[in-house]
């Protein structure tokens, strides 16, 4: 059936194998989970593809607006931030700097059973990240890839200089291609509006 996706299977691995992933979404979402107060937890849902099969999985950690160096969020920003030599001074800056990096270590964690078949659970290595020199080896391909079929949608508000707001930036875009505007600095994030930049619009000259 033509319109049935066919998904690489899982890869073969033992309790604590470590994978190098790539980020392909990641959203804050409210947990089942109550916290001591009773409310209900946040948490980051993150959508991941391993590098090495395409295999895609799904892993979450907590959400805290100033994470305790101590947890999993808290860990993740401060290697990031080592890692990019960028200054990450607050949740937005982390989030938005965690996507453009677009790069993590995710480890088994154990196993579940689905229709039969054994599949891995995943956790993010929150104290390791890719390094820049083998992230960039990854992203060779990003780098040379012609972006200009994927802006020609949004040619008229490249040249007239609209932005989008995140429903349509979302809603128009695969989130491979979100990942590599960021990347290639086609697009930039504004309190909470998305604009295409000089490099975007250079596309379109002429």
């Amino acid at each position: 059936m033509s319109f049935v996706k066919k998904t690489p299977p899982p890869p073969e691995c033992e309790e604590g194998d470590i994978f190098k992933a790539k980020l392909t979404e990641i959203k804050k979402v409210t947990s089942q989970l109550k916290d001591q107060e009773g409310n209900l937890r946040e948490q980051l849902e993150i959508d991941f593809e391993l590098v090495d099969n395409g295999y895609k999985g799904r892993t979450w950690m907590a959400y805290y607006e100033q994470p305790g160096d101590k947890s999993m969020l808290g860990k993740l920003a401060l290697k990031l931030q080592q890692v990019t030599k960028h200054e990450i001074n607050d949740i937005q800056v982390f989030l938005r700097e965690f996507k453009t990096y677009g790069y993590i270590f995710v480890k088994v964690k154990g196993f579940r059973e689905y229709e039969g078949e054994t599949f891995p659970n995943f956790g993010i290595v929150a104290d390791k990240l890719p390094g820049m020199q083998e992230k960039l080896a990854v992203s060779e391909k990003e780098k040379t890839r012609d972006m200009r079929p994927v802006l020609e949608p949004f040619k008229d508000a490249i040249t007239l200089g609209f932005p989008l707001n995140q429903s349509d930036f979302n809603k128009s875009l695969m989130v491979d291609d979100r990942l590599t505007l960021f990347k290639q600095g086609f697009i930039e994030e504004k309190q909470g509006l998305y604009y295409f930049t000089d490099k975007a619009r250079a596309l379109f000259q002429g």
